[in-house]
């Protein structure tokens, strides 16, 4: 029987992982999940990574927990938004997930997005053998890098497919593993309200947009209006949003009902 890689995923950073082992795995099928409504119309589209199968013409199927891979080799797991249920893990062995932080710290859904928030001095990413428990599997491989203090979140997730993307080749799934020994520490999934900055330190506010440039962005409640904001200037730069102790110097921001724009040009608007 033929042995295939198999690629659990089911959005847009699922197929960072996926476009580096298809380029490097010719028997490769795709297990993701079923297509749902989407967008403000609230149509029924599929994700991101049904549409490289279907774009690559590679094999795929949905995820059921009732389904067993009889000619699996192994299966890498790379933000797929569906927990397994432990008879699936029971049925199909040596299924590896890609976790983006150096574990045991920071698992659960939000790793990258609370190595900022919590300021922690090192970023990464594990790969490790899923087990019942929530990111707790022995580990296969890991790398972890020094992040500056005003890193984003894309910058962080940018440099991890970089570096999967060049190391991928050199990671034996086949190799030894080891157990996690500290008790580490969890993170949740967040709500709307989280990426809210009004009324907030100048430094929280900071983090903030600097964690959720990727899932948010964080926004803010400026002259009674809905403002999203992106990224920010280091620089004193007028013009800036006051906060409770000190001004923030946005550099891309989203208005209400509005396209991406430079900050300097939305408040020359509303003048």
């Amino acid at each position: 029987m033929t042995k295939f890689k198999y690629f659990f995923g089911s959005d847009e950073r699922s197929v960072h992982f996926l476009n580096t082992i298809y380029k490097n795995n010719e028997n490769i099928k795709i297990v993701t999940l079923q297509p749902s409504k989407q967008g403000r119309g609230r149509k029924v589209k599929p994700n991101k990574v049904e549409l490289f199968a279907l774009k690559n013409n590679i094999e795929y199927t949905y995820y059921s927990e009732n389904s067993v891979y009889e000619d699996m080799d192994y299966g890498i797991v790379a933000s797929f938004s569906k927990i397994f249920s432990d008879n699936f893990i029971k049925k199909n062995k040596n299924l590896y997930n890609i976790h983006l932080s150096i574990l045991p710290e920071l698992r659960g859904p939000t790793p990258v997005e609370n190595t900022i928030l919590k300021n922690f001095d090192f970023a990464g990413y594990t790969i490790f053998q899923i087990n019942q428990g929530i990111d707790t599997g022995k580990i296969l491989y890991q790398f972890k890098f020094k992040v500056n203090t005003e890193i984003y979140a894309s910058e962080i997730y940018k440099y991890i497919y970089y570096h999967f993307e060049n190391q991928y080749n050199l990671i034996n799934f086949n190799s030894n593993l080891k157990n996690q020994n500290a008790q580490g520490s969890l993170t949740f999934k967040f709500s709307k309200s989280d990426f809210n900055i009004t009324g907030q330190t100048l430094a929280d506010a900071k983090r903030k947009i600097r964690a959720f440039d990727a899932i948010g962005p964080a926004y803010i409640i400026y002259k009674n209006k809905f403002l999203k904001i992106h990224n920010y200037f280091l620089d004193e730069i007028t013009p800036g949003i006051e906060l409770i102790d000190g001004i923030i110097y946005p550099n891309e921001v989203t208005p209400e009902g509005k396209k991406r724009m430079n900050f300097h040009d939305y408040t020359r608007g509303l003048k």
